[in-house]
């Protein structure tokens, strides 16, 4: 069990380190000069592991970075002075970071009365209350009196023996507190473990340069050992990067991954910070042993009368759900307070209290990665490697989740499969009634409108291949679909199809003489007919059946190929299918708009097939 103590300078932290283990943890020529802890110290024992951080105010930033969620809390308080501003704010501090459990060590109890103790005590008392101490047990320890320490460690042994670290599916991860290099061995990074389990000659990946790395040997609370995981205090002697390109605040990971600069947390505010939170106030940034500067941006309402805060950090951060971040005002230089991450993202949000953003933070916001995975399920879709990021979860773990809801993955998308027939099902119907209108036509994939954008073109294309939809030109209808006409376009399409079967189609002012119908009127109907797409308007008042252009086409086609320069006259076309010259100009016009044809002088060539 890792135990980290905390409190105000020079309340006896190394001092009860050394009595409890017998090492003194100011490794510094600085620190033993001035008396001063400054950095992390360690120390170990058979059972026990303890981290000492500094105390002064001045080096807040390395008390944060001695801190992880599974480890035992020591809270150290002179009885002298008793709680101090430091002893709150680490305390503080502790809470944020999510320690559970802990002891209270009260030191130098010679120097004060029996009077000063008792109160002491009911400072303590006053402290604690509705904490995660409250009922923690406090230990009288002081050099004159060592029972105080046995009696200490060997309540701290047998907490260490009922111990268990919280069980974890994430993908591997610790936080550099230290690298140095050792005689023979090369490049050792320290820090804790905070998910998931690390073996010998695993590949591993650097945050931020995102190399490769591989464990040669490790070491657990001081021991050479084969596996590490959640909780423990780990070395790792590592291959592939030099001492100058690894420093503390970095990460060595089992997968390669990019920081997040947006990072939003349910905010806690410290009850000894003593100000108002401001949107857009600005901060220094705690996580694990990184540190960033940047801002804090408050959403305007949030579930169950919490508090959300957007953190936009300056430099990017390994950050995921249920980590644990500290704030400070970087005016006062005082904790503000911190949280728990509930969603992350690559940059700031662009529509923070957006109902939709809120809603998709509320569901990475659920208590546990399965409710989360529901939640975001109840949406419509989830993005499987943004949940995969957030979550830094293990494949194995995503994939059972995926087996456990009877999900469909669609590139990377996940939908329930009653979700992904209800979206066939609607896009069958829009693609029916567009086709009953325009059987020609069809739907494009971006006219499914009721279904998300991301998976309209994998419904459509799941309905050519199962529902008897067809695609063509990047249109969708149903195959051999015919035109449901109203009764007066149906009676007046029984009477032009004949009329206009032909290689020269008449003009419309000739049909509307022939059918005795006004100008106006017929060319209204002939338009109607054309977006049916049972006519082509090659433009003014001519029309043509399809068919008919189509067998024009070919005969082009067929011109051209038999001609040495692969073109063709006017005068030629005009002899070769018996269509008057006006007429037949009025066809070529047409085929040279769709591309089919162009334009050289006098003649014509075929660009490409006719569709």
């Amino acid at each position: 069990m890792i135990v980290t103590l905390a409190g105000h300078v020079d309340h006896g932290k190394t001092t009860l380190v050394r009595a409890l283990t017998g090492v003194d943890t100011d490794r510094l020529a600085e620190e033993k000069a001035r008396g001063l802890t400054i950095d992390l110290g360690f120390a170990y024992t058979d059972d026990l592991g303890f981290v000492d951080v500094p105390g002064h105010q001045k080096f807040i930033h390395n008390m944060v970075a001695g801190v992880a969620s599974q480890q035992h809390a020591l809270l150290v308080i002179a009885a002298d002075d008793g709680p101090m501003p430091q002893s709150r704010e680490h305390f503080e501090i502790l809470s944020v970071l999510g320690l559970r459990q802990g002891t209270v060590a009260l030191t130098k109890c010679d120097l004060v009365s029996a009077e000063r103790l008792a109160a002491c005590r009911a400072e303590i008392a006053t402290l604690t209350q509705n904490t995660f101490l409250q009922h923690a047990d406090i230990f009288q320890t002081s050099a004159q009196q060592p029972d105080g320490y046995a009696s200490l460690k060997t309540h701290l042994r047998q907490v260490a023996a009922s111990h268990q670290p919280t069980a974890d599916q994430a993908e591997f991860r610790i936080a550099i507190d230290r690298a140095f290099t050792v005689k023979g061995a090369g490049v050792v990074v320290t820090g804790t473990v905070h998910c998931g389990a690390i073996t010998l000659d695993q590949p591993l990946w650097h945050f931020p340069s995102n190399k490769a790395l591989r464990v040669r040997s490790l070491r657990v609370q001081d021991a050479a050992a084969e596996r590490a995981c959640t909780g423990d205090r780990c070395a790792l002697n590592l291959v592939g990067l030099s001492l100058d390109e690894l420093k503390r605040g970095d990460w060595i990971s089992s997968i390669a991954t990019s920081g997040h600069h947006s990072v939003t947390i349910k905010l806690d505010k410290a009850s000894s910070f003593p100000r108002a939170l401001k949107h857009w106030m600005p901060v220094h940034i705690y996580h694990a042993t990184s540190h960033s500067t940047g801002r804090l941006a408050l959403f305007t309402e949030a579930p169950n009368g919490e508090t959300w805060g957007e953190v936009i950090c300056d430099a990017a951060m390994r950050c995921h759900r249920g980590d644990r971040i500290v704030l400070r005002d970087q005016a006062l230089d005082a904790t503000l307070g911190g949280g728990e991450v509930l969603y992350t993202q690559l940059h700031q949000a662009p529509r923070r209290n957006s109902a939709a953003h809120k809603v998709l933070v509320a569901g990475y916001a659920a208590p546990d990665v399965a409710a989360s995975f529901t939640a975001l399920m109840a949406l419509g879709e989830l993005r499987l490697s943004q949940f995969s990021r957030i979550w830094n979860l293990a494949a194995d773990r995503l994939d059972a989740l995926q087996h456990q809801h009877n999900v469909r993955v669609v590139d990377d998308l996940a939908i329930s499969e009653q979700q992904w027939l209800d979206y066939q099902q609607q896009a069958l119907s829009q693609i029916i009634a567009a086709t009953e209108q325009t059987p020609q036509q069809g739907l494009r994939a971006r006219d499914l409108t009721t279904i998300p954008a991301t998976l309209r073109q994998s419904v459509a294309n799941a309905l050519v291949k199962n529902a008897g939809v067809e695609q063509a030109a990047g249109l969708f209808r149903v195959a051999n679909a015919q035109p449901q006409l109203p009764a007066e376009l149906a009676s007046l399409w029984a009477q032009l199809e004949p009329a206009l079967d032909h290689l020269q189609a008449p003009s419309s002012g000739d049909l509307a003489k022939l059918l005795s119908v006004p100008l106006p009127q017929l060319e209204r109907q002939l338009v109607a007919l054309a977006k049916r797409g049972m006519l082509t308007h090659l433009g003014g008042h001519r029309f043509y059946l399809p068919t008919r252009l189509t067998e024009i086409a070919a005969i082009v086609q067929t011109m051209a190929a038999a001609d040495a320069a692969s073109s063709f006259t006017v005068k030629a076309f005009r002899d070769e299918t018996g269509i008057g010259r006006n007429v037949a100009i009025e066809v070529l016009e047409f085929f040279d708009s769709k591309g089919f044809t162009k334009r050289k002088g006098n003649e014509r060539v075929v660009l490409r097939p006719f569709a």
